[in-house]
């Protein structure tokens, strides 16, 4: 036999509007308080009622609502409404409330939105570079497609960060899409490579330059030559061409000899030089377009001594034209002998093609440690390629051509400038020497305190865009001479530059790790993520940039890049291939 008892009924959890009802007055208490308005005298006391009874009616109001809330007119079970949420199960409720999902539109598709629309300085000016770090939305900038919107003066941008800290992925970033709507995009100086994978992924040309790869004629007419046997004989257009290309000749020729002697010209060799490039393509010379001249030939022209070189040297006699000439003469030979003379005193293997959508040229045989050549050879890389522009638009000029778009990206911008201060004015002469229409620039460095040492900030302070990445306090102390950065900017900038903390979980990447190696050890078919995120600690500043355009004391736009994962499991972005081979190979070597 057994005995039930009644179960205690559960007590119904009290609802936001039963909390209400506790505050509201009866209906006669209402009437008596409204009666009590109308008969009150003092004024004060008649407002501190008045607003009793409207706060009444409000509470009135929000039972009704909340009321409502729990039944749809259907035959079912609504949730109840709670402060955080609908509870029970399905019901939504949410023990943290979260900020509301923001979505980016113009001001035509967001129109039906007001009032919950407002404004936010997240330019989309170019290819989606990644997100704003405050509100998350999408920022995106190229300096073509900006300057074609009117948000910078020139198609110039600076990028200043430190070592792997991801210049070179933000650089692809850009570059992929100014291909993507038809811009060409030369990087003339690729000494790591970063941007190789990149040119011969979306079929671009790739050409090396270096110890024993490939090698930079200075003399080579090139590309502008080549457009100019395709102009009319004795017209405008194909002198001013001539005279372009003499211009660019002895500027490449100058530079390369400042670099060998590590110091600037005399006045008067810097003459001779002109001289004597002329001499080489005169009317009656062997050599032209398609047989150049190379240094070794224009030594020969100035060891003869013709008249008009010791005119230049104001010699009255050929031993003092020989005795004035031997210092130039030495930093020619230099040229010609060893490294040098291996990538400058031979014919070009270098013809930049412009139809293809990227050009890369890739110096990456010449070691870190050979500073002078470095320097050389980025120089020659970047002349090549102005000169390879300027050729295109004097084709398109004579209607021989269309009309392209280009962006030149100029990396390792410090080695040229660290030859020395007469390097400013070389570098300077390589970009002015163009016609800038349709030209893009970025220059791309990890610390501007070569360009301060030698006088060069004016080639950043032409540029309308720049964007800085993590860098310490002295590099922003630098960069404050000529940008306004407000605290908040300073902290951030300092800030990615000195948090050394992992952005993943150390115990969960050793354990990722130690999976691949006993993966490696068994042979098992299982497939493996070599490029899982997991395994691979990252800075916290990595890919944080500041994009500041124009001038003044305007706010810049943080950010941090983000690539799609189809691009990344293209393998362009993959800086750690031979480091995860490397460490593949030891497991190997340690389990065996």
């Amino acid at each position: 036999m057994s005995t039930r008892t009644a179960e205690k009924p559960k007590s119904k959890p009290h609802t936001p509007a039963d909390k209400i009802e506790r505050s509201l007055l009866s209906a006669d208490d209402l009437a008596a308080l409204e009666s009590a308005v109308a008969a009150e005298t003092n004024s004060v006391k008649k407002f501190w009622k008045q607003m009793l009874v409207k706060r009444q009616y409000n509470l009135r109001a929000t039972v009704e609502r909340l009321n409502k809330s729990r039944s749809d007119g259907f035959d079912r079970e609504v949730a109840e409404l709670a402060e955080r949420g609908f509870t029970g199960p399905g019901g939504g409720r949410m023990s943290t409330v979260m900020p509301p999902v923001e979505y980016r539109g113009t001001t035509v598709q967001v129109a039906g939105m007001y009032p919950w629309i407002v404004g936010a300085k997240a330019p989309l000016l170019g290819e989606p570079l990644g997100r704003h770090l405050r509100t998350g939305a999408a920022v995106g900038f190229d300096p073509l497609y900006a300057w074609k919107m009117k948000a910078i003066s020139a198609p110039s941008c600076f990028i200043c960060a430190l070592n792997a800290f991801g210049k070179s992925t933000l650089l692809r970033r850009i570059c992929l899409g100014d291909i993507a709507r038809g811009t060409h995009v030369i990087a003339p100086g690729d000494v790591k490579p970063d941007l190789r994978a990149l040119a011969e992924a979306v079929g671009g040309q790739v050409s090396e330059v270096g110890y024993g790869a490939g090698s930079i004629n200075p003399l080579d007419r090139g590309p502008i030559g080549d457009a100019i046997e395709q102009l009319a004989a004795g017209s405008l257009e194909r002198q001013r061409a001539e005279f372009a290309l003499h211009a660019r000749q002895l500027n490449m020729v100058c530079a390369l000899l400042e670099i060998v002697r590590r110091g600037p010209l005399q006045d008067f060799e810097e003459t001779m030089l002109a001289s004597a490039i002329r001499l080489l393509y005169g009317s009656d010379s062997i050599f032209d377009t398609d047989n150049p001249a190379r240094v070794q030939d224009l030594i020969e022209v100035i060891s003869f001594a013709p008249v008009e070189l010791m005119d230049d040297a104001v010699a009255d006699d050929p031993d003092e034209y020989r005795a004035q000439i031997k210092p130039l003469l030495r930093s020619m030979r230099a040229l010609v002998k060893g490294r040098f003379g291996e990538t400058f005193n031979q014919h070009s293997s270098v013809r930049i093609d412009i139809t293809k959508p990227m050009i890369d040229l890739d110096m990456s045989s010449v070691p870190p440690g050979d500073e002078l050549m470095r320097a050389a050879v980025l120089l020659a890389g970047w002349n090549e390629a102005f000169a390879a522009v300027e050729a295109a638009h004097i084709l398109a000029d004579a209607d021989l051509g269309p009309n392209r778009a280009f962006h030149i990206v100029m990396d390792e911008f410090w080695q040229v400038l660290a030859c020395g201060p007469m390097m400013v004015a070389r570098v300077d002469a390589v970009q002015r020497l163009q016609r800038a229409i349709g030209v893009a620039m970025t220059t791309v460095t990890h610390s501007i305190a070569e360009l301060e040492s030698a006088g060069g900030l004016g080639l950043i302070e032409r540029s309308r865009a720049r964007i800085i990445g993590p860098v310490p306090d002295a590099e922003v102390d630098r960069l404050s001479k000529f940008m306004k950065f407000s605290e908040t900017e300073r902290a951030m900038l300092t800030g990615w530059a000195n948090d050394g903390t992992s952005a993943v979980d150390e115990k969960k990447a050793i354990r990722q790790a130690r999976r691949k190696a006993a993966v490696n050890r068994t042979g098992s078919t299982r497939p493996v993520d070599h490029a899982a995120p997991e395994t691979k600690r990252t800075a916290a500043g990595v890919g944080h940039f500041l994009l500041k355009l124009g001038e003044g004391a305007a706010p810049g736009t943080p950010f941090k890049v983000w690539v799609p994962p189809v691009e990344a499991a293209s393998g362009i972005h993959d800086t750690d291939a031979r480091l995860r081979s490397a460490d593949e190979d030891r497991g190997k070597d340690h389990a065996a």
